[in-house]
């Protein structure tokens, strides 16, 4: 009844078919694979207790105030050096999906293309769908993008926008080499379109020799929208990320941050401010390393025995996925209730496919459940699928 209201780009919102799975991840029944959500246990809850108490009586009138858009200049500084640009280019968002979400508003017209690889993550291509864009997918291989696809996709649509998550990605797992890097900015240049470059995993390295240096590190000409968080190495409850970009972009993406909401929580802003400008936070990822090194550990040994020979896996030497590819044709969307009915939840692959293939995937995601559950998990998977 009410449809004839929405606006157009309101009749192209698409759920998330992650968020789908939410009911499952606190299941204690359910064994789950599914959701991204960083573990608990990573989260330096007393150090921020202690903290959100000081910031609360000694800072009030800043923590519990409204305040700057760009975010808090301390924190805008320390978010700068980190990525070694000019703070003035730099900006605090509501976690990393405002930052998409900013600037698909900011960047995007009806109809634009915007390139995504195959597999993506379906919180950057939802961002793109609200502002009615069409996206088109360029191949991927273990080492990235390929980047003869990319080329062939830039010159057949000419997009506006390359979408990419060159560490650990979300959904496959993959760390694109730093060959590939430098050729995806060379394409990007040749044919004329920006670089947006998530990058939530790269601090969430377990194996040695694993070269995360960004692209936007070699951006010599403005071209390259650097996205980062918080949420995977301190918690995602505080929400804060950020855009690293050059000034006009930047300031474009400040005034529509106003009209979307003022400012970021300057409480969340303020704890993790005090938390990073205290020297704490190499050691805080360090212990995080440790801790998903040894989960992945375990998810690689228990699909070795249990899927060998039947499929193949990403090696997940970063992030918290890994992506399971069935040798066969098997529908993996199809077998979602009887994994729940028989006590695991999985994400279906082909939803993070923008060109309609990946039925025979799924995301798996080893950062919920403890060791002898993780085990127990795959055992029961691989009942689902005929083991």
């Amino acid at each position: 009844m009410l449809e004839k209201f929405f606006s157009k780009d309101a009749r192209n919102f698409r759920p998330s078919a992650i968020r789908a799975f939410a009911k499952w991840i606190n299941d204690p029944n359910v064994i789950s694979f599914a959701g991204g959500s960083p573990n608990p246990e990573t989260f330096p809850a007393e150090r921020f207790a202690e903290i959100a108490a000081r910031v609360l009586r000694e800072r009030r009138h800043i923590s519990l105030q409204y305040g700057p858009t760009r975010g808090l200049p301390r924190l805008c500084d320390f978010v700068a050096a980190r990525c070694a640009v000019q703070s003035n280019e730099v900006i605090l968002t509501t976690g990393s999906q405002q930052a998409l979400d900013l600037i698909a508003h900011t960047l995007l017209d009806a109809g634009d293309v915007v390139a995504v690889e195959l597999p993506t993550y379906i919180g950057g291509t939802s961002s793109f769908y609200a502002r009615s864009a069409k996206l088109v997918g360029v191949q991927q291989d273990d080492d990235g993008i390929v980047p003869e696809s990319l080329a062939e996709v830039a010159r057949e649509n000419r997009p506006k926008l390359l979408y990419v998550i060159p560490n650990f990605q979300n959904p496959s797992g993959r760390l694109m080499s730093q060959r590939r890097r430098d050729q995806v900015l060379e394409i990007a240049r040749e044919h004329d379109f920006l670089i947006i470059e998530d990058d939530p995993y790269g601090e969430l390295v377990y194996v040695g020799g694993a070269d995360t240096t960004s692209i936007k590190s070699r951006d010599h000409d403005g071209r390259v929208l650097y996205l980062g968080t918080f949420s995977k190495i301190l918690a995602p409850g505080v929400r804060c990320g950020w855009i690293a970009g050059p000034q006009e972009p930047v300031e474009k993406f400040e005034i529509a941050k106003q009209a979307a909401d003022l400012c970021s929580g300057m409480l969340d802003q303020s704890i993790i401010d005090e938390y990073c400008n205290s020297g704490e936070l190499p050691a805080q990822i360090e212990r995080v390393r440790v801790f998903y090194r040894q989960k992945r550990a375990v998810m690689l040994d228990a699909l070795e025995q249990h899927f060998s020979g039947r499929a193949q896996w990403t090696p997940a030497d970063g992030g918290l996925f890994t992506f399971l590819t069935f040798n066969d044709d098997i529908d993996t969307a199809a077998r979602v209730e009887r994994a729940v009915a028989n006590g695991v939840a999985y994400v279906p692959g082909a939803p993070f496919f923008v060109d309609g293939s990946g039925r025979n995937t799924m995301r798996l995601t080893f950062a919920k459940e403890p060791d002898e559950r993780l085990r127990e998990g795959v055992e029961r998977l691989a009942r689902v699928f005929g083991s």
